[in-house]
């Protein structure tokens, strides 16, 4: 394995031979059509260690110990790629879910104490199998690993453990600033030290050229020291603008790409001081030739959520938690994701286009992360502080100095919300997507871009690719430079069977929802993953979300749902779907009319008045009910309220419909679906069950997993009210968070 620095001469290389690799898959993909509707999903889990004597619960680095004794084979030249389910086309596929599930694939994490699986073939779509497998294959699956643990060890599916960074927090805990993660806040105990691992690791400090600091605004409570100074890294003196700014950014603003310009120019004086110590090359220093992309002709409208490179002479950060790892935010905690293989190239760009502007209500809906480094924090999502702990992008890219070597001003992180829509294909006779949907910039890499427009490969897909393009691949394997160097001066064609070069990219771009190519070996064809979600506490809550996902695409294709918003809209709604009690207290951007076209004639803005509780939507989004008062609701689109193409809305108005403003709602096109299919009727209660989980938590009648977690926290004996959570308190919580999933204790005000 080689790490950035050594592969960064041969990066051209690299990104040409990744190229041709996407052509081949794309001009064969009419070859690997899926015959019908697979899917799979992705779960991830912690392990901790808990001492009954002293009312502590810390992190156990025993993974990898544990998948030696269950004879996992990990190859560490996969590690980061896009994994693969094996096709459904065997014998195994056909048996109960419960029956393969021994066969699992289980593959380690970044984090010592963190484990991912995957079902061992691809799901065929049932929905027999919805109702009545996936939740009993979820707790079998957690019941094997639970097998391997020790007596004092619990598994927890939470998407960040509370502690992490504080005091204590693992299980033989050594010194900070270690040689592989060289934190301040993290002992080398927490990285699993393959070669993958600590090189990707290496690589994002190495080409952001500084410590990738990442701030977190702290929950103020009623004797919170406020202002806060967070001491523990306080010697290293940070600008606190630099950091993460949309975490005190106050509600309802929006910062403009003319206004990141501005402060931008005013800060280029200051960005010499953004270079690390380290010895290896930035990429503004050491990019082989690379030229710059090209922008659409859209305006950036995004709201201000990433974190940027810090200079080491600057003021304090203010009252935010300081985070000075990649691992706080790469495969530290417990994921759920849900792959579609959709049925070709055409599926897959309708499912990726309409499934992005929804993920942000499943951020908010699966909330589940109000703590950091044992501090109540100002969010419920950990969407955006993951994002901005991976972020490598150097002063160039960040626009802070001028352009000499870079591709171009990158926007977004290279974990993010997507930057542009793939639209329909040539061929599709699909019309509701229009141009201006791609209201945000984005950079693309122009020579992968031409390659493949000369190829075939139409505008927005050749787009799309090489916008990947424009990250660097933090590590190789010797094999990778072989088949990339071999293709120096030689013009004739080259053997492109496999795709570990693009797949290699995509490791290095997780957006809310991501593409993937057939996987010829495993027989599967387009592949679409919904990455925006955080795992929940219970099997029974995974699998509702799992079902709602999967049945969702269902009926995005079978009724062409439009659900397109413009980009700049849709950040704004992830930006909003993180914040605390979001399900309740926010709105937001929604098509009021998801079976139809647009109304492009019309671009003013207006508002709609509704009974309310007197507070405007900017200051609180209330939407509950009130006497004589009216909260004000902007809509866009048309200066007619009634014809309006985008409305602020609520979670529940979205989910469960709302008569006055004259939205159906996304669970009862679903009903309606499973209505037509004519189910058995035990089949049917039980995905009705399951939806109602969801359709209860979006009116607020069930509480979000954060929610939860912060009220746990509030009302524990020991809290003091001060934003801090004691070890006894963490305890305790987790505690009960392993006796509820076990169903020893009940949680209506969660599950029902």
């Amino acid at each position: 394995m080689y790490r950035w620095k050594d592969i960064l001469p041969n990066m051209e290389d690299i990104r040409a031979r990744a190229t041709e690799q996407f052509i081949a898959a794309w001009k064969n993909s009419p070859a690997t059509s899926a015959s019908c509707f697979t899917w799979h999903e992705t779960m991830g889990y912690v392990v901790v260690k808990r001492d009954d004597i002293n009312k502590r619960v810390v992190l156990s680095p025993r993974v990898p110990e544990i998948l030696d004794e269950m004879n996992c084979v990990f190859d560490p030249a996969s590690a980061g790629m896009h994994p693969q389910a094996p096709g459904a086309d065997d014998e195994e596929a056909q048996l109960p879910l419960s029956e393969t599930v021994a066969n699992t694939c289980w593959r380690p994490a970044h984090a010592r104490f963190a484990v991912r699986c995957q079902p061992p073939h691809l799901h065929r779509f049932a929905v027999g199998q919805l109702a009545l497998e996936i939740k009993d294959c979820l707790k079998e699956r957690r019941r094997i690993l639970k097998s391997m643990l020790k007596p004092d060890e619990m598994l927890l599916s939470i998407s960040q453990f509370p502690l992490l960074g504080s005091e204590t927090y693992i299980d033989g805990q050594g010194p900070a600033n270690g040689p592989l993660l060289r934190s301040a806040l993290l002992s080398d105990e927490c990285l699993y030290p393959i070669p993958p691992f600590t090189l990707e690791i290496d690589g994002i400090e190495d080409r952001r050229g500084a410590v990738p600091y990442t701030a977190v605004a702290l929950f103020r409570d009623k004797k919170t020291e406020w202002p806060f100074i967070d001491t523990k890294l306080s010697p290293l003196r940070l600008d606190y603008d630099f950091v993460n700014p949309h975490n005190t950014a106050v509600p309802g603003s929006e910062e403009t790409a003319a206004m990141r310009a501005e402060a931008a120019t005013s800060r280029s004086s200051s960005a010499a001081s953004m270079r690390s110590s380290s010895n290896a090359p930035s990429p503004d220093e050491s990019a082989d030739g690379s030229q710059k992309g090209e922008s659409d002709d859209g305006s950036n409208s995004a709201t201000a959520t990433l974190a940027r490179p810090m200079a080491a002479e600057m003021p304090l950060a203010k009252n935010c938690l300081l985070l000075d790892s990649p691992l706080f935010g790469i495969g530290s905690g417990g994921v759920l994701r849900v792959a579609l293989c959709a049925a070709d190239l055409d599926e897959a760009r309708s499912l990726y286009d309409q499934l992005a502007p929804i993920s942000a209500i499943l951020t908010a809906l699966t909330a589940a992360t109000p703590i950091v480094r044992g501090h109540l924090v100002d969010r419920d999502s950990y969407w955006d502080v993951q994002c901005s702990t991976v972020d490598d992008r150097s002063a160039q890219e960040l626009g802070l100095v001028p352009l000499t070597t870079a591709k171009g001003t990158l926007f977004k992180s290279r974990f993010g919300s997507i930057d542009i829509y793939l639209g329909p294909g040539p061929k599709s006779s699909e019309l509701a997507f229009q141009p201006k949907f791609n209201d945000c910039q984005y950079t693309y890499d122009n020579s992968a871009y031409w390659k493949m427009k000369d190829s075939g490969v139409d505008h927005l897909l050749s787009q799309h690719v090489a916008h990947l393009f424009t990250r660097d691949i933090h590590y190789a394997s010797e094999r990778m430079l072989r088949a990339s160097s071999s293709t120096k001066g030689d013009s004739s064609p080259q053997r492109t069977d496999g795709q570990e070069h693009f797949k290699r990219f995509l490791g290095c771009n997780r957006q809310n929802v991501c593409l993937y190519p057939p996987n010829t070996r495993a027989g599967s064809g387009w592949e679409v993953e919904l990455m925006s979600m955080e795992v929940q506490m219970t099997d029974e809550e995974n699998a509702a979300f799992m079902t709602f996902v999967v049945l969702l695409s269902r009926v995005i294709i079978s009724y062409k749902l439009n659900l397109y918003l413009p980009i700049s809209l849709m950040d704004q709604n992830m930006a909003r779907a993180q914040k605390v009690n979001a399900v309740k207290d926010q709105l937001f951007y929604f098509r009021r009319d998801i079976y139809g076209g647009s109304d492009s004639a019309s671009a003013s803005a207006g508002r709609i008045l509704r009974p309310g509780n007197g507070n405007s939507w900017r200051t609180t989004h209330a939407t509950t009910s009130g006497s004589g008062t009216y909260t004000a609701r902007r809509h866009i689109g048309s200066k007619s309220p009634d014809t309006t193409e985008y409305i602020e809305l609520t979670i529940n108005e979205i989910l469960n419909g709302s008569p006055r403003f004259k939205v159906t709602g996304i669970l009862n096109i679903i009903l309606s679906y499973l209505a037509s299919l004519r189910l058995e009727y035990e089949i049917e209660q039980k995905l009705r069950r399951q939806l109602q989980l969801i359709g209860r938590r979006a009116g607020g009648k069930l509480c979000t997993m954060a929610t939860w977690m912060r009220n746990f926290v509030q009302n524990h004996p020991d809290y003091r009210h001060d934003s801090v959570v004691l070890p006894s308190i963490n305890y305790d919580m987790l505690r009960t968070m392993n006796d509820i999933e076990e169903g020893r204790v009940a949680a209506p005000e969660l599950l029902g």
